[in-house]
């Protein structure tokens, strides 16, 4: 599961290593992305690519939304026993999947690529200041919400019906879905295991930190508030 804003550039190379990957490993599997209102030509370029790819499957729609809204309508639309859903650019290659797939295996309902454990491998690091607002972000989300090293990695699976049922609870759009779905995930008595990964940080990201940083932060109070308010349903257990 692949969400696209404005992704035209690299979306095709995106998608043939994705599936030239899972080819290899002889795998019956699904490429969906979901073109999150760009306003490039990411929406022809993913159907073009649905065309050339049998395994590919285009989702879009018109007004950009956030990630944690493009996320949804895929894997809502996903079918697999498992669900790996990574970034456009490609931080974290599809190479790493059988890490996340093995704790899987192992009984996990959710595995989550970490950055920041002993094992993980940092290519290239983000910008000092990248750095910090992610430290502080993860801070808050330990203190607040869930005990993880790294809520927004973007490289996680998840058993396909942990994925569909937690999708279909969340309600949080931007870019503080990862902490949602992963408190939810908690809340709800779902296993969750952190795995090292390798990661690259792409210089071209088109995330406004500072935009996104405001946004998350105040996300953190609504997942909160939503609780309180009985909007995620009643706990397990």
């Amino acid at each position: 599961m692949v969400p696209a804003y404005n992704e035209a550039a690299r979306i095709t190379e995106t998608a043939g290593r994705l599936a030239k990957y899972f080819r290899r490993r002889r795998l019956a599997f699904e490429v969906i992305l979901v073109n999150d209102g760009s306003r490039d030509t990411t929406g022809a370029e993913i159907v073009r690519l649905a065309r050339r790819w049998p395994e590919v499957k285009a989702l879009s729609y018109p007004a950009n939304r956030g990630k944690g809204h493009a996320l949804r309508k895929g894997i809502l639309a996903s079918r697999g026993a498992r669900v790996l859903f990574l970034d456009a650019d490609l931080s974290t290659k599809p190479e790493e999947w059988p890490k996340l797939e093995r704790a899987l295996a192992h009984g996990a309902d959710l595995a989550i690529g970490s950055r920041k454990m002993r094992g993980a491998m940092l290519v290239r690091r983000q910008p000092w200041w990248r750095e910090r607002l992610g430290k502080v972000f993860t801070w808050l989300v330990r203190r607040l919400l869930v005990r993880v090293s790294d809520a927004t990695c973007g490289f996680k699976a998840f058993t396909g019906a942990a994925a569909r049922d937690l999708f279909s609870r969340s309600r949080l759009d931007d870019w503080s879905f990862d902490a949602e779905v992963l408190y939810l995930a908690e809340r709800s008595g779902y296993r969750i295991t952190e795995v090292p990964v390798v990661w690259k940080d792409n210089p071209n990201s088109k995330v406004r930190i500072v935009g996104a940083a405001v946004g998350s932060l105040l996300g953190l109070v609504r997942i909160r508030l939503n609780d309180a308010l009985g909007r995620y349903g009643r706990r397990r257990g």
